[in-house]
């Protein structure tokens, strides 16, 4: 991949993070309708905002449906074969299908009030600021998705292979991470219980 400049920013790979258990919603979320869209689905359309070169979202075995309609929106999918690892798992998927490292963008498929416009704007202000640390989203103090990685980052990750613990990295590195502080609820509000999903209705309904 690289890390060639290019008229909209950075090459990079954008990472869909779509194989999750759903354990505590008791349904599949991804297909959960977000204002006509399945959940997942409308928030790779907000990863699509992004000026990158490369999209991939980690999936189930089984996903043949969803793998349909996300290479549909340009995505490369990759089947996670232990999905009740839990999301370290998807993650190290990813990383092991990358030619090499360079920068990437980690989003949960559970956030779907991400925007394009949100999305691309972070990516581009990662790129802005050289691309080389971790910059994380941030909303009245709490961390959020997505997130972006520099190219030492990455192949420090590859190389934790199946054991890859991004929280332990970030706890561990915290000196390369960097805060952008918005006014947007949407990178911290995944939805991960009825109640929550409930509440993003009644939101989506009230805006309509």
């Amino acid at each position: 991949m690289g890390e060639q400049l290019s008229r909209n920013g950075l090459a990079g790979v954008g990472i869909l993070l779509a194989a999750g258990q759903s354990a505590r919603m008791g349904q599949d979320k991804r297909w959960l309708d977000v204002n006509g869209l399945p959940m997942a689905l409308r928030v790779a359309q907000a990863v699509n905002g992004a000026p990158l070169t490369r999209h991939l979202a980690v999936i189930r075995a089984d996903d043949e449906t969803l793998a349909a309609r996300l290479a549909a929106l340009g995505f490369e999918t990759i089947a996670n074969p232990h999905p009740e690892r839990g999301r370290a798992s998807s993650v190290a998927c990813a990383l092991a299908a990358l030619a090499e490292a360079g920068p990437v963008m980690i989003t949960l498929a559970d956030l779907p009030e991400l925007t394009a416009g949100r999305v691309g704007s972070l990516w581009r202000r990662f790129c802005e600021d050289g691309a080389q640390d971790i910059l994380i989203p941030r909303h009245q103090g709490q961390a959020g998705h997505p997130r972006c990685f520099g190219k030492a980052h990455v192949a420090a990750l590859i190389a934790q292979g199946d054991a890859v613990d991004v929280r332990a990295y970030l706890a561990a590195h915290s000196q390369s991470v960097r805060f952008w502080d918005v006014d947007d609820p949407a990178v911290i509000r995944d939805i991960d219980t009825p109640a929550a999903y409930a509440a993003l209705c009644r939101r989506l309904a009230h805006d309509a």
